[in-house]
């Protein structure tokens, strides 16, 4: 671990650009064409609580991989069910594939009785076959009642300065106030340090945190937690907020609010969407940000904001009409990495 708890400067190529900077393979000019979305379904089953994949050129019109079946379902491993999927290219080139544990649960109402301080992750070549499945222990500390905090929506960023990996994950303390965390490992298999640390905390409970660089600073979109009690402090929550580091070396306690409005509500502050899950990408032909939430009330149905600065106030982002973009039926909870063309057309022939 870096002695100030830093991600480097040259912080993960997933999230630098919203992965529009991702390599095909480690090293060399970026050379990838595509982004593929990974995401789990909406119904309680173990089919949508796995992985799914679909890809888009332009970054607003996504195919699905397939015909509907997954791309990988867990097998052997409790009740097999996983959700929150996130995917990273390793400095090889290689795939790794995280996610948030379920394997406790056969739906919600058990997950609350069983949370989880473990998250799920597995291997890839090339996203078509996963091996060495493996639940990896996040933290020891308490949640609410004495049970497992518990470790939701993994995402993971490259830290070139101390050669690790940081996993961002959103855990509840003991009085069920949820923070995003960050822990350090070299090999997906260990952690540095059992401890893990708090990354962002703005006072009043947040999850699903996403960054990515842009002209020198860092910024992390998130999910307000609260739900009405948050006041003036947050508004009514349950949407997605923004928050900025003024480097890109993503040091954990250094970002801060820019505004306490919500992309997702727009000019409209008053009116809660209830959405989770942000990931962000930016179109490849031109200086604009997709912001994509999932939500949550509608069962598999997303948003999308547009903004040519991740610096504007929240209300100024501008929500995009349904018919400028399209994603396959039930997608929950999403994100993106990049591939080559090479990358892409054995995807395509593999998931027909």
């Amino acid at each position: 671990m870096n002695v100030d708890g830093k991600l480097g400067t040259n912080a993960n190529d997933n999230a630098r650009g919203a992965d529009n900077q991702a390599r095909a393979g480690a090293g060399g000019p970026d050379a990838t064409v595509a982004w593929v979305l990974s995401y789990f379904g909406p119904e309680q089953s173990v089919a949508a609580d796995s992985l799914h994949l679909a890809y888009s050129i332009d970054g607003l019109h996504w195919t699905r991989l397939g015909s509907g079946e997954p791309a990988y379902q867990l097998t052997g491993m409790g009740t097999n069910h996983i959700r929150d999927p996130f995917i990273l290219r390793k400095r090889d080139g290689s795939f790794v594939y995280l996610a948030t544990d379920w394997t406790r649960s056969n739906d919600d109402g058990d997950y609350w009785n069983h949370p989880s301080s473990k998250i799920l992750i597995a291997d890839s070549k090339d996203l078509i076959g996963f091996t060495n499945p493996r639940l990896l222990t996040l933290t020891s500390l308490a949640g609410p009642g004495g049970k497992p905090m518990h470790a939701w929506a993994p995402e993971a960023y490259y830290d070139p300065t101390g050669e690790q990996y940081a996993i961002i994950w959103s855990g509840n303390d003991s009085a069920d106030r949820n923070r995003i965390y960050v822990s350090y490992s070299k090999d997906f298999e260990t952690l540095l340090s059992p401890d893990p640390i708090i990354f962002f905390d703005p006072g009043y409970s947040v999850i699903d945190g996403t960054i990515t660089s842009w002209k020198g600073s860092s910024y992390l979109f998130f999910k307000d937690e609260t739900d009405d009690e948050g006041g003036a402090v947050t508004g009514s929550g349950k949407d997605i907020q923004v928050a900025r580091a003024p480097s890109e070396s993503l040091t954990p306690g250094a970002f801060m609010r820019l505004d306490a409005g919500y992309i997702s509500r727009g000019t409209n502050q008053g009116t809660r969407q209830a959405t989770e899950g942000p990931f962000l990408i930016k179109d490849p032909n031109q200086d604009i940000w997709y912001l994509y939430a999932d939500l949550y009330a509608k069962g598999g149905k997303f948003g999308c904001w547009s903004s040519s600065d991740l610096s504007a106030k929240p209300s100024a982002w501008t929500p995009l009409p349904p018919d400028d973009y399209s994603l396959p039926k039930g997608v929950r909870h999403a994100n993106t990495v990049r591939v080559s063309q090479a990358e892409l057309d054995a995807l395509k022939a593999h998931y027909r």
